[in-house]
């Protein structure tokens, strides 16, 4: 018994690290991954370690962070409001990383990935709903 849940484990582990099927394909819409090391700022789904451990393969350390004249829209949208911050968590990913979050957050066809400036005033990543609030709307 003990051989076969250290097989279970071997294989989910395999899974996440090397082998994401879990996750969809890129689209072709999707931009390319920076050349570089990036910061991306998470506020839904991304700030959950465990998300961040499925999604990129890796234990990803993030710290509190905030963007400043933002909030949460419907579901996992953000809009601009006044006098607002929204919470969240930055970390950093290497591009092959940023490939994986790409795919899970379906970059091109139902979110985009923009550069902001977050109140500590460093620049990151922000996954943001395609189609809704005058973005760029693609068909799902």
């Amino acid at each position: 018994m003990t051989l076969i849940a250290l097989i279970v484990i071997a294989a989910v582990w395999y899974a996440i690290t090397r082998a994401p099927f879990y996750l969809p394909p890129t689209d072709a819409a999707t931009p390319a991954p920076p050349d570089g090391p990036a910061r991306v700022f998470g506020f839904a789904t991304l700030t959950n370690p465990l998300v961040r451990l499925v999604v990129m393969g890796r234990w990803v350390p993030a710290e509190p962070a905030q963007l400043r004249g933002w909030q949460r829209g419907a579901g996992r949208d953000i809009v601009q409001g006044a006098d607002t911050v929204l919470d969240g968590v930055a970390f950093d990913v290497t591009p092959a990383e940023m490939i994986r979050l790409d795919r899970y957050e379906r970059t091109g066809r139902k979110y985009r990935r923009d550069q902001m400036v977050l109140e500590d005033g460093q620049s990151a990543w922000v996954y943001r709903l395609i189609g809704a609030r005058g973005l760029d709307a693609v068909e799902d």
